[in-house]
């Protein structure tokens, strides 16, 4: 299945002689060229991704961490003695750290021991004062977890409501460490220098390790955005890679493919993954964008290597913004050459009542672990019966899902006597209402949120809450108000934080439909009376009262300034027609 450097059918030697055009097709991952006959190649990714815990103190040490971005503005003002490695200063793990670093396990599905252990990772920068960073590779606090990711589709299909593929990649560990300090050159008469900021030393990370189950760069971003969304949702890590809250090692290989291999399997056979050459680490990515296009320019990188005669080397490299290219940095160590010991000033970690509060993890894990998007999504489609694209929407901000089940619950309270089909349209009308109406409110705001509290924007800053969208949707379903009003009550809720119940706003800014047959009948007969030359045309029959029917129907409902029932104002339209114009004419 496997094309080889060695098989009779392709002759690399020649192939090296000769001058290919590279390009890899991100949502596959194959590397081709339009030369016919040549090779091709699949690309192997696996990822590595530092998540900082959003805990009170650093990993172990007291150090105070504020909620907000404020830590990294004052270089070395949030720094203990331990953080910057003063001997005889000994670490203390945080118990938040471990508690948060479960729930991120847990998430994942991994299988988390009874006990795991720190050591030391020797490597020596100026911004690891200590010499070694305390981390968990032999003996980490969880293993052997999942994934589950969903593709992106373009924006037409998304409109149409229809979702992604899922795919499954596969998580090999989890590790709690220390973060390091931070690097920053700056200029100063002319002379630039590297400053260190210790401010990040010792923050708590999790380290996530995944087997190279990935076969594409479009399949790596939706891997690493699945994971930032799913540590966001459960309150772990805020997510915020612009800020280095989460960074993404990639680590990329490709493998020869045989010309008749079919690229969906290929990712599958245990064959690829030995025949891919060495593998290359690209260090610190912080945006998915990066993540794709660095996986992308790596893979036509290798593969250009490969055929030059000049394989890659296994090697770590960073990713150059400006150029979308990847640079060395040094050549890959392996674990001899960082010397890892078993740290002796720490004891094992034990997962116990001590750990969660008296608690066992069972019952730690029932009752700090939220809902997760993929068992919410499944949730809102199976008990309400909404799309998969309305239940991914909604659980894409987790606030939401919990103002989605209060607003359904309230609406079909408040609409209790109407008819069962009526009680049956509340939860499609609250999904869209929500997700086309209240976010797209939201949306308009994320600039000030952003400036004002440092984080992304939600539901959770609206002024509507679940009871009010609930009210809003009974107002609707009951006949009070049209969609329109609906949106329009919706925003000045949104934007006026009021005690005043749904009704009482409504009542109080005139939204009230008119179903009023007697008022409906006057509508209609002034719009017939100012319209003679319509009515003159309508007379023709057939299309052209098709046609007129809906220009009265139009100036009818300007007439009422929008407040007029539609199905209602047109069946009285229709009715004061035949009255004026008899079908016998």
């Amino acid at each position: 299945m496997i094309w080889r450097t060695n098989s009779a059918r392709v002759n690399l030697s020649s192939l090296k002689r000769r001058c290919f055009s590279w390009s890899v097709d991100p949502s596959s991952g194959v590397v081709s060229s339009k030369n016919k006959g040549s090779p091709r190649f699949q690309t192997v990714i696996g990822l590595e991704v530092h998540a900082q815990l959003d805990i009170a103190t650093k990993l172990f040490s007291g150090t105070p961490l504020p909620k907000t971005s404020t830590l990294y503005q004052t270089p070395n003002t949030s720094v203990w003695p331990f953080d910057v490695g003063v001997p005889g200063v000994l670490p203390r793990v945080s118990q938040e750290a471990v508690q948060a670093a479960v729930l991120s396990a847990a998430a994942t599905k991994c299988q988390i021991p009874s006990m795991s252990r720190f050591e030391r990772k020797h490597y020596f920068y100026a911004d690891l004062p200590l010499g070694y960073q305390v981390t968990q590779q032999r003996w980490p606090l969880a293993r052997d977890g999942v994934l589950v990711c969903q593709r992106e589709l373009k924006k037409k299909r998304k409109k149409k409501g229809e979702v992604g593929e899922s795919f499954v990649t596969r998580i090999e560990r989890i590790q709690l460490e220390q973060d390091t300090g931070k690097t920053i050159n700056a200029t100063r008469n002319g002379i630039t220098e590297s400053l260190v900021d210790f401010n990040r030393a010792g923050c708590a990370l999790i380290e996530i390790v995944f087997y190279p189950d990935l076969r594409s760069a479009s399949d790596a971003a939706v891997a690493v955005e699945t994971l930032r969304t799913l540590l966001k949702h459960i309150g772990t890590c805020n997510g915020k890679m612009e800020e280095g809250s989460l960074r993404c090692d990639l680590n990329v290989s490709v493998a020869p493919i045989e010309d008749g291999d079919k690229t969906d399997d290929v990712g599958d056979d245990d064959e690829l993954l030995h025949s891919a050459g060495n593998r290359v680490e690209v260090k610190n990515l912080n945006s998915i964008r990066q993540v794709q296009q660095a996986a992308q320019y790596e893979a036509v990188r290798q593969v250009n290597a490969l055929m030059a005669g000049n394989p890659t080397a296994q090697e770590t490299r960073t990713f150059d913004v400006t150029s979308g290219e990847t640079v060395v940095i040094r050549s890959k160590e392996g674990a001899k050459d960082y010397r890892f010991m078993p740290e002796p000033d720490l004891p094992p970690v034990s997962i116990d009542e001590d750990t969660f509060d008296g608690q066992n993890l069972e019952s730690f894990l029932e009752t700090a672990l939220p809902e997760l998007p993929q068992d919410a999504r499944d949730r809102l489609q199976r008990d309400y019966d909404i799309s998969a694209y309305l239940a991914g929407v909604i659980t894409g901000d987790p606030p939401a899902i919990q103002m989605f089940d209060t607003a359904v619950e309230e609406a079909q309270g408040q609409l209790s006597e109407e008819p069962e089909r009526v009680i049956k349209q509340v939860p499609e009308a609250t999904a869209n209402l929500l997700c086309n109406g209240l976010f797209a409110l939201v949306r308009e705001d994320d600039v000030k949120i952003k400036e004002t509290l440092g984080e992304d924007n939600s539901v959770k800053f609206s002024g509507v809450n679940g009871k009010h969208l609930g009210g809003i949707i009974a107002l609707m379903l009951e006949g009070s108000i049209s969609n329109t009003m609906a949106k329009q009550l919706l925003k000045i809720l949104h934007e006026e934080k009021t005690e005043m119940t749904v009704r009482q706003v409504a009542d109080e800014n005139g939204f009230k439909l008119i179903t009023d047959p007697d008022e409906l009948t006057r509508i209609c007969r002034d719009v017939i009376d100012d319209s003679p030359e319509e009515m003159e045309r309508y007379k023709l029959g057939e299309k052209f009262a098709q046609k007129i029917t809906k220009v009265l129907m139009g100036k009818a409902m300007g007439k009422s300034r929008g407040n007029a029932h539609p199905e209602r104002l047109n069946e009285t339209l229709l009715e004061v027609l035949e009255e004026v114009v008899p079908a016998d004419d």
